[in-house]
């Protein structure tokens, strides 16, 4: 079954996500786009002058995702449509159950970075860094580790990776770049980091841009943190 139904055409033009050029809520859908080697274009001019425009998004919000006629909001159904687009989304109902699950755990996974980055002082920040990094993904990660040995299958998609394994790639990776060592974390979680590491070779993720400007940071002397 294609992409699109019987009453749909196909979209010829390339999907464009509208965000700033900073790490944050589209690295998702651009990772997603990434690992299915699906061509699309960052409009950061609309984001930097988003006052202009912010009456054309559906609910007033970032990110906004454009595709020929189609424009939506709303991360989850943005990431759920890049995730097809890619060729990464599952089309069993069961099958899709699954990647929703662990799609929604590695949401709570994302989450938790808005402690820190909320925290009232640097003191404060720094201790909800602190408890991030040495407890919250240490617990979530030995459950996703649970999980991926109880099923028995290499990937969280199962026996190939498919959004699920790219949502947990792309809080991985927001998370690196927020300055936290994962290293650690994943080597005592093995057939989770074995998963993530084969996921990072798909497609185009290994050339995610690193000019992006950081909006979670653990570095004080950082103007973001």
């Amino acid at each position: 079954m294609g992409l699109f139904s019987k009453s749909e055409k196909k979209i010829d033009s390339k999907p464009v996500i509208v965000f700033w050029a900073l790490h944050g809520r589209s690295n998702f859908a651009q990772a997603l786009l990434l690992a299915g080697d699906v061509d699309f274009d960052l409009d950061t001019d609309t984001a930097n002058n988003w006052g202009d425009h912010k009456a054309d998004s559906p609910f007033g919000q970032l990110p906004v995702m454009k595709h020929g006629d189609l424009t939506i909001v709303q991360g989850g159904a943005i990431n759920r449509y890049c995730a097809k687009l890619a060729g990464l989304y599952p089309t069993g109902a069961q099958a899709a159950a699954i990647c929703d699950m662990y799609i929604e755990e590695c949401m709570d996974i994302y989450n938790a970075i808005f402690k820190p980055k909320n925290a009232a002082d640097p003191a404060a920040k720094k201790a909800a860094w602190k408890v991030v990094e040495s407890e919250v993904l240490p617990l979530h990660f030995g459950m996703l580790e649970k999980n991926l040995v109880k099923s028995k299958s290499v990937f969280l998609g199962g026996e190939s990776p498919n959004a699920a394994d790219v949502t947990f790639w792309a809080v991985c990776h927001l998370y690196t770049k927020a300055g936290l060592n994962l290293e650690p974390i994943l080597e005592a979680n093995p057939t989770l980091n074995n998963a993530f590491q084969e996921t990072s070779k798909m497609g185009k993720l290994s050339s995610f841009p690193d000019s992006y400007g950081l909006y979670f940071t653990s570095d004080p002397n950082h103007a973001s943190f």
